[in-house]
C-alpha cells in the first residue's frame, strides 16, 4: 500500500514539471522574429488546443459572389433566372407547408368540437356511415365548382401569358424595323440624333415599362409620347415614308398594353378562396362522425390526408396567384431584357456613331454620324 502511495505522489510530483519543460520548448520553437512580450504574454497553458485557421476574407466574398452570380445569370432556354424561380418556389411552397401543418395539428380539435356541439347519436351515425349519402353529394358539388373554376382561371391566365410574349416578340421586331427605317432614311440629315434619342425614350420609357399600368401608358399625352415626336420630326405637310412602320409599331404596342392589362379582378380570386374553404370545411364535419368509431386514432390518420388535401389547394391557388400578379418565374421581365439587349446595343452604337455600315460598291465604309 505504501509503494502504491508513492507512485502516486511521484506522478502528481512530475505532471507540473513536465507541463512547465514542454512550455519552454515550445517557447523555444517559435519563430525568431516573435517579440519577447507576446512571448511572455502567452498563458502557460501547454494542454491548449490549436484553433483550425479562419477562411480567409477573400474566399468569403468569392464565395458570395458565385452564388451571387449564380442566382441572377439568365438561362437561354427560358429567359429567366434561378433568383425568379427560387422566389416562385418559395411564394407558393412556403404558404402550403404552413397550411398543411396547421391542418394537421386543427383537425382533430375542429372534428371534436363539432362532436361536443352535436352530441348526438343520431347525427353521429348518418354522418360516419353516410347512409343518406348527403355528405359525398355536398363534397361531389363543391369539388366540382372548385375544378371548374380553377381549370378556367388557370387556362385564362396562361392564354394571357401566351398572348403577352407573342405581343412582345411583335411589338420588338417591329422596333428594329424602325430602326433600321430611320438609318436608311434620316442617317444624314440633322434630325437622326434626335430621332435616336425619341427611339431610346420609348424603349427605356415605354417598352421596358412592364411594371408600370398599361392604361396609364396609354393616356399619356401626344406631346409625350416618342413615336408621335418621330412623326412630328419626319414629316413636312405630309407623312413620311416612316408612317407606315410607326403606325405598325403602334398597333404592336396597343397589343402588348392590352394583353399585359389584368382582366381578372381581385373578387375572382377571393371567390376561390370561399370555395377552397367551404371544401376544406366539410372534412372536419366528417371526422366528427367517424371519431365515434376509431376514436381519436381515426381523427390522426384522417388529419394527415387533410393535410395532404389542404397542400394541394393551397398550393394551387397559391400558383393562381402567382400567374395573376406575373411575378418571378411567371414575369417576362427576363424575357424582356434578353430580346431588347440586342436593339439597345445597337442604338447606343449609331447613337455614338461607332456602328459601321457596308459602303459603296468601291469597299469602303462609313459612318451614321460623322
Amino acid at each position: 500500500m505504501r509503494i502504491v502511495v508513492a507512485i502516486v505522489a511521484i506522478i502528481c510530483a512530475a505532471c507540473p514539471a513536465l507541463a512547465f519543460k514542454a512550455h519552454i520548448i515550445s517557447l523555444h520553437a517559435r519563430p525568431s522574429n516573435a517579440s519577447p512580450s507576446k512571448l511572455l504574454s502567452a498563458p502557460p497553458n501547454p494542454f491548449r488546443a490549436a484553433m483550425p485557421p479562419a477562411l480567409p476574407a477573400k474566399d468569403e466574398e468569392d464565395l458570395t459572389s458565385k452564388i451571387t452570380t449564380y442566382l441572377n445569370t439568365v438561362d437561354p432556354n427560358s429567359c429567366q433566372t434561378p433568383l425568379n424561380n427560387l422566389k416562385t418556389l418559395l411564394r407558393i411552397t412556403v404558404p402550403s407547408v404552413v397550411a398543411a401543418v396547421g391542418a394537421f395539428f386543427a383537425f382533430p380539435y375542429l372534428a371534436l368540437s363539432l362532436a361536443a356541439a352535436v352530441n348526438n347519436a343520431g347525427v353521429f351515425a348518418v354522418l360516419s356511415q353516410d347512409s343518406s349519402q348527403f355528405v359525398q353529394n355536398f363534397l361531389t358539388v363543391t369539388g366540382l365548382l372548385f375544378s371548374i373554376l380553377v381549370g378556367q382561371t388557370y387556362y385564362f391566365m396562361y392564354q394571357q401569358q401566351e398572348a403577352v410574349y407573342l405581343s412582345l416578340f411583335n411589338e420588338v421586331t417591329e422596333a428594329k424595323s424602325l430602326l433600321e427605317q430611320t438609318t436608311l432614311i434620316a442617317g444624314s440629315r440633322p434630325i437622326y440624333p434626335k430621332i435616336l434619342a425619341y427611339i431610346n425614350s420609348y424603349i427605356n420609357n415605354d417598352l421596358r415599362q412592364l411594371n408600370s399600368p398599361p392604361s396609364r401608358l396609354l393616356a399619356r399625352r401626344p406631346d409625350k409620347d416618342p413615336l408621335e415626336s418621330i412623326m412630328f420630326v419626319t414629316s413636312v405637310g405630309v407623312p413620311s415614308s416612316l408612317y407606315e412602320t410607326v403606325r405598325t409599331l403602334r398597333q404592336a404596342r396597343a397589343g402588348r398594353l392590352g394583353s399585359m392589362q389584368r382582366k381578372l379582378p381581385s373578387s375572382h380570386i377571393f371567390l376561390l378562396q370561399i370555395l377552397a374553404f367551404i371544401e376544406l370545411l366539410s372534412f372536419p364535419l366528417l371526422g366528427a362522425g367517424t371519431q365515434t368509431i376509431g376514436g381519436y386514432n381515426i381523427l390522426t390518420v384522417e388529419g394527415y390526408l387533410f393535410a395532404v388535401m389542404t397542400f394541394g389547394i393551397v398550393l394551387t391557388l397559391r400558383t393562381i396567384m402567382e400567374l395573376w400578379n406575373m411575378k418571378g418565374a411567371y414575369n417576362v421581365e427576363g424575357v424582356m431584357k434578353v430580346m431588347v439587349s440586342g436593339l439597345e446595343e445597337e442604338l447606343k452604337e449609331r447613337m455614338d456613331g461607332c456602328r459601321k455600315l457596308p459602303g459603296p460598291d468601291d469597299g469602303k465604309e462609313w459612318y451614321d454620324v460623322e
